[in-house]
């Protein structure tokens, strides 16, 4: 018997499909059953530093946010980033390119994620966009291009890196154009000296660089990780030559769900305090996305599919 869904969630970790996604997730899942898969879930030793904080215990935190939210889990078992490569040691290499070991081993990759898909029915895949450049996001973006899903295959935007200011619009330099939903100004154009402004004072405010300790090394990394900030953006900065694949944008309003996605983060106990001061600054941080996309403050989740040729048809709906 072959297992089918409402929907699959690829996820680069253990938390992204749930930090992303968690409010459509629990609404989808009151729908029908609901799958995520977790791609880069091999741990050979543990390892807590800044940022990244990796061990057996995120596994126990998955089951218990797949449990409050009514999804079913899978892992898949590939390394982190950290383990595949000495490079990706180095904390500014995890947002760039793949090296070239990933690179060797991306064709095993796609054929082990497709094996996965193969063997069961789905009516919607939502993969990552890979904003922020993380590379596990990056290649597990990459793993669904050139597929025949049409209008079943959805892409999320990746939280928490979506909370910055233009990360998404610099992504989507990457990608093609993208059309917004009238009201959504977090797409405008800005200049990059006003992106690399706006985007470093919001990344200042994150836990990841609040709960720097003592304040005189919070002080000498300001300079470090805003000149890094700048050369990211500069990176992404030019569109593709040519005029690229189309992208339209879906909306999703997930108040109801929200106070339980909040439950569901914090389930991630090893995760959520890196990027998150607490759970009032999540949800500020997720308000604050909402009204740059919507105008409003209300908790919202965006969705992206290629524009499709008119008459080949329309993705699948959201639920409301």
């Amino acid at each position: 018997m072959v297992d089918a869904y409402r929907a699959v969630f690829l996820s680069p970790h253990l938390d992204d499909a749930v930090f992303s996604c968690g409010g459509l997730l629990a609404r989808l899942a009151k729908t029908g059953p609901v799958l995520v898969l977790n791609l880069f879930t091999e741990f050979p030793r543990p390892i807590k530093n800044r940022g990244i904080v990796l061990g057996s215990e995120r596994y126990k935190e998955e089951v218990a946010a797949a449990r409050l939210l009514g999804f079913e889990s899978r892992r898949l078992g590939e390394p982190d980033a950290v383990y595949r490569d000495p490079a990706y040691e180095s904390l500014g290499n995890l947002f760039r390119p793949p090296q070239t070991s990933d690179e060797a081993g991306f064709p095993a990759l796609r054929e082990k994620v497709d094996g996965a898909l193969k063997g069961i029915v789905f009516n919607a895949l939502y993969v990552p966009l890979g904003i922020g450049w993380h590379v596990d996001h990056v290649l597990t973006h990459r793993l669904i291009e050139k597929t025949s899903l049409g209008t079943r295959l959805i892409y999320y935007e990746d939280a928490p890196y979506c909370l910055l200011p233009h990360t998404t619009r610099y992504r989507f330099n990457d990608l093609g154009s993208a059309s917004p939903l009238p009201g959504d100004e977090s797409l405008a154009p800005a200049s990059i000296l006003r992106s690399w402004i706006e985007t470093s004072r919001a990344y200042m405010d994150t836990a990841l660089m609040r709960n720097l300790r003592p304040a005189l090394l919070r002080l000498a990394a300001r300079p470090v990780v805003t000149a890094y900030l700048l050369r990211l953006l500069a990176s992404h900065a030019r569109p593709p030559a040519g005029p690229g694949p189309g992208w339209e944008s879906t909306v999703v309003g997930v108040r109801p769900e929200f106070e339980k996605k909040l439950d569901a983060m914090e389930l991630y106990q090893s995760q959520f305090r890196e990027f998150f001061l607490s759970r009032e600054d999540c949800a500020r941080q997720f308000r604050l996305y909402a009204e740059r996309v919507t105008g409003r403050p209300d908790p919202v989740e965006r969705y992206w599919s290629r524009a499709m040729a008119p008459g080949v048809g329309r993705q699948p709906e959201f639920p409301s």
